[in-house]
């Protein structure tokens, strides 16, 4: 489990697949220190294993199904990639409750500036409309944002000074990974499975009204 606050922006300095599976070699300084084996770190958005690291380098395996579900492979050497160490449970949770499994890549579309405040507008298909709300949260290249407008076919989040200089957002290509709220996830399939009770005058007595 990951908060969306990012702790460092990292490199991706090689990649080779082996067996249907892709090996990363990430360049990176800050959260090394505190790492071992088989953690976890949240890169863009994708929760990935450790299997080596040393003081310039994290070392993470990528399965088949990660691969076709995110942006990783699309990365190439250079890449900038945001890197979170999973949540500490005593700690802080600055951001929202992000769990490093993306959902879906969407399309980068727009920038917009208003004074201060950018705007970044992504696609958003038909599938994914009831899991993402106005105001809600959202995990883009796992960075905890707000959604800040929200259209049929489009969202933006609004990004503030900070989040432009600690994240690699400020260089958006073309592609991203999403990570909608896990909690519209769970209420979407439990209305999914359930008949939606009518407001009945029996509803209304058991409810105390």
């Amino acid at each position: 489990m990951f908060t969306g606050i990012i702790e460092e922006i990292g490199k991706l300095r090689d990649y080779r697949d082996q067996g249907g599976k892709r090996i990363l070699d990430i360049e990176c300084h800050k959260i090394n220190t505190t790492l071992k084996k088989g953690d976890s770190v949240c890169c863009n958005g994708a929760c990935l294993t450790v299997i080596e690291f040393n003081a310039s380098k994290i070392t993470v395996e990528v399965m088949r199904e990660t691969l076709l579900k995110t942006t990783i492979r699309l990365w190439q050497w250079g890449d900038k990639i945001n890197l979170e160490r999973a949540l500490l449970y005593g700690g802080r949770l600055d951001g929202h409750l992000v769990q490093g499994h993306v959902d879906c890549v969407s399309e980068f579309m727009a920038k917009e500036q208003t004074g201060e405040t950018t705007y970044l507008w992504f696609k958003l298909s038909a599938e994914y409309k009831d899991l993402i709300t106005w105001q809600g949260s959202i995990a883009v290249n796992g960075v905890s944002l707000t959604v800040a407008k929200l259209e049929s076919e489009r969202f933006a989040v609004a990004l503030i000074t900070h989040t432009l200089q600690e994240t690699n957002l400020n260089e958006l290509r073309q592609y991203v990974n999403l990570e909608f709220d896990i909690i519209g996830k769970y209420i979407l399939r439990y209305f999914a499975n359930h008949e939606k009770p009518g407001l009945t005058m029996e509803w209304l007595r058991e409810k105390g009204f």
